[in-house]
């Protein structure tokens, strides 16, 4: 939550107007992924207390091919998406791992109904956010948005990668890296 009252703040001071700013939610975002927490894929939510709750669904799962860029036009995936950098670093080759996995994951539709799902890898952390009541990833889309970021916040082979996430106000969901630790949605 920190980090959208800090956007809003931003944008604020800035004169963007909220047209692009994050999809507003009255929940609160959640917690990070524990440091030291095992590879593989979560899906967070926020319990009645407001405290996270990250379920751990398994390894990664390697089986799933990766597809090829979403070939529907821009205009069919109705949303005008945009990358906004967190300010900080993360390991890039882990991070990679894990962004890899999430689309992968995603393939030719991955629905889902928690607040997000995140793939861990060492301390890299790929996620989709969903402020609805359910998402439905694809692959192509989740390394556009990566692509955007890697623009926009940087990507560094062997060095580091910069955090950051891509919102999609007519999906009301956000894509995104960090690392574990670090809360997201």
């Amino acid at each position: 939550m920190v980090q959208i009252n800090f956007l809003f703040s931003l944008l604020a001071a800035t004169g963007i107007t909220a047209v692009n700013a994050i999809p507003v939610d009255t929940k609160p975002g959640l917690e990070g992924i524990p440091v030291g927490a095992k590879d593989g894929l979560y899906i967070g939510h926020i319990k009645d207390d407001g405290k996270t709750n990250w379920e751990f669904l398994g390894a990664h799962n390697q089986s799933i091919p990766v597809t090829a860029r979403d070939d529907r036009p821009l205009a069919a995936r109705a949303a005008i998406p945009y990358a906004t950098c967190a300010g900080f670093g993360v390991n890039a080759d882990q991070v990679n791992v894990a962004q890899g996995y999430l689309a992968n994951l995603c393939g030719n539709g991955y629905y889902f109904s928690g607040r997000s799902i995140a793939q861990v890898y060492g301390g890299g952390v790929a996620y989709a956010c969903n402020y609805a009541s359910s998402q439905t990833c694809h692959s192509g889309d989740v390394w556009d948005f990566f692509g955007d970021i890697n623009h926009k916040c940087g990507f560094a082979h062997g060095g580091q990668a910069g955090a950051g996430w891509e919102s999609v106000p007519a999906w009301k969901a956000a894509y995104g890296r960090t690392s574990t630790g670090t809360g997201f949605c």
